[in-house]
C-alpha cells in the first residue's frame, strides 16, 4: 500500500508585505483569478481613468491591482 504525502501549502512571508497593503495600511482587495482582477482594473479605467496593472501577491497568493510606477 502506497502512503500519500500530505500537501503543505507554501509558507507565507512574515511581517507586512508592501505589495499586499495600501498606503493607508489596509489590505488591498483580493481577486481569486487574474481575469477577475483584470476586469476590476478595466472598470477602474472606464469609471475613473486610472491605469492599474494586476499581479499575483506573494503574501496571500491571490491577485491584486496596483499602479504602474515607471522611472522616466
Amino acid at each position: 500500500m502506497k502512503r500519500r504525502r500530505r500537501h503543505t501549502p507554501p509558507t507565507r512571508p512574515l511581517g507586512r508585505v508592501a505589495s499586499h497593503f495600501t498606503r493607508e495600511g489596509t489590505p488591498k482587495n483580493s481577486y481569486r483569478t487574474q481575469s477577475e482582477a483584470q476586469g476590476a482594473a478595466q472598470l477602474a479605467w472606464t469609471l475613473h481613468g486610472v491605469d492599474l496593472n494586476t499581479y499575483r501577491c506573494d503574501y496571500c497568493f491571490q491577485w491584486h491591482m496596483g499602479k504602474n510606477f515607471r522611472e522616466d
